[in-house]
This record gives structure tokens, C-alpha cells and sequence, in this order.
């Protein structure tokens, strides 16, 4: 972190790392407690993608929220966006991407983008420019003009490193089908297998962290990662089984997973609007094992409900490519291009966990009960199931209109406030205990002298954060009913054993 701070040439405390990075889940979390009001969403669809949409429509509708998103094309979360920033695609910008395999290509433009849409880079380097972002020296944070400035940059950070691109350039990615990292003198052309030489990426003074417990994903200490002697070794782990949490029982009999099928990807934001592809995959279905199926008395193309614990999908049965007590539907489809009000995405259905390494969402997890629609009853074409996306964005409309009047921001609580009001409460009072232990601890020069030093260290610690208190409102008079504890600062009493 030190490294990167000097090359960005900024402070070292201004580079988040003292905690892992942030995943998505607790990012929502978050924004419902309150602690984040700004959310920048950016090439992705969480409408759709998340799991358990029912609360991530609700968490991303907050009133509170104010949410930019960035994308291509309209999708069902820039419906319910404050601000939408329209972004150019592959073809309408020129820049640099890795593929998982490690290659680099060079993508160039081929077309203006159309309207007001701009490439991510200008977009972002046009907001540093707003906000002002600068070094320590005064110039501008991000002071590139063009994409190969940017790639450029990126390429000093990445010197010596696993992923070496100090040896790439635009000119030697042009004309070809891609290099892979690390390319650099000792790899001019790239290099095609990485540990070819049974070495790998595990000293201790190399890797960048120790890794985590697969059960609970609490992370290694460094003794406990020098207990696996790594030494450059590939390292394996295994872990318990642990069964999903949620199981079938009688009323939800079925295991479901969702997944990807091979015409679309993500949630169709694009491929969805490819007229072959749409057509050789216009809708979703349910694959349902052929015995489960005659048992319900459902055939190929019947309309058939799932319902899990938290929510309802209607789509049509596809009989047979799955085991028994087993069901699948694809997670592309939303709502943007429906034509009717059923519900058919596939995350109205699925849990809010999450793997406690990768974060990943578990999406291959769950409980559903499925029923044919004309068992349930109604005329033919009932919709039995709602879809949700449509009231969401006419609350939004309804909402978000007056949502940050002064007195809206003064009625709900800002935990920033109570934080910073306790933090700073409990430091002043903490540093009247400091001054009542050197007028009362034993005459030992020593212990005057460290205590006197401590009190020195938190009152520069007070001064630095009394600003912020004033700048982000903080809750003082909150502050003194917990950080004091029922204490008076200036009468303080420490009684100290001899």
C-alpha cells in the first residue's frame, strides 16, 4: 500500500486497506442501515443479478439512496436511477482488457457512440476533474488525456509484479491476437504457462495475503501461514461438508439452481437485444426431471409456478435433463422487455447467503414447491404470480421526488453522526482519565513521562477529529451518554495498587 501511495503520490492513510475490500451483500447492507447514501452503480444490472430481489429492490428504492448508474442500455435498475450515465460499448471506445487466460488485447474504436454516451474513461476522469482530486503536491490526481495514459499508469503500478505489463504497449497489442502477462524483459513476448517450473506465487515475502479458513472465512495470520511451510508450493485445502441451509421438506420439495444458458449473457442487457439470439431463446423455462413431471401431471410447455419462501416465478415446463427432485431456470430474464406481468426472474427465488470466502452468492442453493397453473384454478392465462418491478419503479417515482428535503435529511438517523459523536465523547473522556492518572500514580519519572506522552498522542488524536464532528454533524450530546459511561471527565478517579 506504501507503494502504491507513492506512486499516486498521496497519503498513505488516503488508500483503503485496512480491511478487506467490501462485497456487494455488505455494501446493501450498508445502505440499509443507513450507512451509505450514494450508491455509483456501473456496467452491471443488480435488479436482476442479486439474489433475493424482493430486498434488493427495496435497499436500492430507499429514499435515502441517492443511485448513479452507468450502463449501455436502459435496464431494470436504471429505471429506478437518480442520475443515469450513458456509456459507450466495445466498438465505440479504444482500450486495453484481460481476458482470464491472462491475454491482453487492444480493442479500438470503430464508430462514434451514439447520442450522449460517453467511455468509462472520460466518465470518470470528467468526475476526478469535478470533485477536484488532487496529489499531494496540488496538481490533479488523474492527470491523463488519453487511454494510453491511463494504461500507461497502470503499467508502472504493475512492474515487478505477478501481472508484469511494464514490457506491453498499444503499438506492440496492435495487429495481433494478444499477449499474455507478465510480458516484460525477461518475457518480451509474454509468457504462455505460469508455473511451468512448479513454482508458485506462495513465499511468504511475495504473496499479498495468507488466505482463509474455507468453512468460516476468517483469514490466516501470518504464523499460521508460515506453519504451512509454502515455501513456493501450490497449496491444496479441503474442508468439511457443510449442507445448504436452507433444505426441501413437504412444501417445498424441490432443490433449485439457476445458471447461465448459452444464447445470453448476464441479464441480457445486450444479448437480449439481438434479434437471432433473442429468437433461438426468447423466454425463460424451468427444466423439470421427467418422473417429478408426470407426477404433477406437467407436460413440455405447461405454465407452471415456483414458489420459494420469498418469492413466486411463472414460466413454462421443460421435461427431462435433470435429476429428480431438482428443478432449473436461467437467471438472464428481468423485466425490461416483458410483455406481461408475470414474475420470471430467477433471483425472486433464491437465498441471501453467501460463500464466506468468495462472497459469492449462493445461488445453486435453495427450496421451491412447483404447481401447474391450470391445477390452481382461474380461467386460462391467469397470471397467478406478481411481478414486483413495475410497482418498484412507480414507488421510486413516487418517493424520490421531495426524498432529501432539509427536514427528510434531519428526521432520519445518520449513524456516521452517532459513531463519530461516541468516538469522540469517549476520547475525551479517556483523556481526562490520562490526566487524573499523572496527578495520582506513584512519583516514577518513567511512568509520568509515558503517561504524559500517551496524553499527548490522544490529544493530537482529539484535535484532528473535532473537525469531522462539525462536518458530519456528529451526535455529541449521544456521545456523552455512551462513551462517558456515567463518567464526569473532571472528576475522574483512578485508584492505582501499590
Amino acid at each position: 500500500m506504501q507503494e502504491l501511495a507513492d506512486i499516486w503520490n498521496i497519503e498513505y492513510q488516503r488508500v483503503p486497506h485496512w480491511s478487506q475490500p467490501t462485497h456487494v451483500e455488505n455494501i446493501f447492507n450498508y445502505i440499509a442501515n443507513g450507512s451509505i447514501e450514494m450508491l455509483w452503480v456501473s456496467g452491471t444490472n443488480p435488479m436482476v443479478s442479486l439474489p433475493h430481489l424482493t430486498r434488493s429492490r427495496e435497499i436500492l428504492s430507499k429514499k435515502e439512496l441517492f443511485l448513479v448508474v452507468q450502463d449501455i442500455f436502459p435496464t431494470e435498475t436504471t429505471a429506478i436511477a437518480d442520475v443515469v450515465l450513458p456509456a459507450a460499448q466495445w466498438g465505440e471506445k479504444r482500450g486495453v482488457f484481460t481476458n482470464v487466460d491472462r491475454t491482453v488485447h487492444i480493442s479500438q474504436k470503430a464508430v462514434e457512440p451514439p447520442g450522449e454516451a460517453k467511455p468509462d474513461f472520460e466518465i470518470f476522469l470528467d468526475f476526478g476533474r469535478r470533485m477536484d482530486f488532487r496529489c499531494k503536491d496540488g496538481s490533479p490526481l488523474m492527470p491523463w488525456q488519453t487511454e494510453e495514459d491511463a494504461f500507461n499508469a497502470w503499467k508502472r503500478l504493475s512492474a515487478g509484479r505477478p501481472c508484469d505489463y511494464t514490457g506491453l504497449s498499444y503499438e506492440k497489442l496492435t495487429g495481433g491476437s494478444g499477449i499474455q502477462w507478465p510480458c516484460n524483459k525477461e518475457h518480451p513476448s509474454g509468457k504462455e504457462r505460469l508455473f511451468a517450473d512448479g513454482k508458485f506465487f506462495t513465499d511468504i515475502e511475495h504473496c499479498e495475503s495468507y488466505g482463509h479458513d474455507l468453512e468460516t472465512g476468517a483469514p490466516y495470520s501470518k504464523a499460521e501461514y508460515e506453519g504451512m511451510n509454502p515455501g513456493g508450493k501450490a497449496i491444496l485445502k479441503a474442508c468439511h461438508y457443510i449442507p445448504f441451509e436452507e433444505q426441501v421438506n413437504e412444501d417445498y420439495p424441490f432443490q433449485v439452481a439457476t445458471g447461465r444458458q448459452v444464447y445470453h449473457f448476464h441479464t441480457r442487457t445486450k444479448t437480449g437485444r439481438s434479434t437471432a439470439l433473442q429468437q433461438a431463446d426468447p423466454e425463460p423455462v424451468v427444466r423439470i426431471n421427467e418422473e417429478d413431471a408426470r407426477h404433477l401431471q406437467i407436460t413440455d410447455g405447461d405454465e407452471v409456478l415456483l414458489t420459494s419462501r420469498r418469492g413466486q416465478v411463472q414460466m413454462k415446463a421443460s421435461i427431462g435433463r435433470i435429476a429428480k427432485g431438482q428443478v432449473f431456470l436461467p437467471f438472464h430474464f428481468g423485466y425490461w422487455d416483458a410483455t406481461d406481468a408475470r414474475a420470471r426472474a430467477a433471483n425472486e427465488l433464491t437465498t441471501h447467503n453467501w460463500d464466506p470466502v468468495s462472497k459469492q452468492p449462493m445461488f445453486k442453493s435453495g427450496a421451491v414447491r412447483v404447481e401447474k397453473c391450470s391445477a390452481l384454478g382461474g380461467e386460462k392465462g391467469t397470471i397467478y404470480a406478481r411481478e414486483a418491478q413495475t410497482s418498484t419503479i412507480e414507488k421510486v417515482e413516487r418517493t424520490k421526488k421531495d426524498a432529501r428535503t432539509v427536514e427528510d435529511s434531519r428526521q432520519r438517523q445518520r449513524h456516521l453522526g452517532l459513531w463519530l459523536g461516541t468516538t469522540y465523547e469517549s476520547m475525551r473522556t479517556l483523556q481526562g482519565a490520562y490526566k487524573s492518572l499523572v496527578d495520582r500514580v506513584i512519583p516514577d519519572p518513567e511512568v509520568h513521562h509515558g503517561l504524559r506522552v500517551i496524553q499527548r498522542i490522544h490529544g493530537d488524536a482529539i484535535k484532528t477529529i473535532e473537525p469531522l464532528t462539525k462536518k458530519y454533524e456528529a451526535a455529541t450530546t449521544y456521545g456523552q451518554k455512551k462513551g462517558s459511561s456515567g463518567l464526569d471527565r473532571s472528576t475522574v478517579s483512578l485508584r492505582m495498587r501499590t
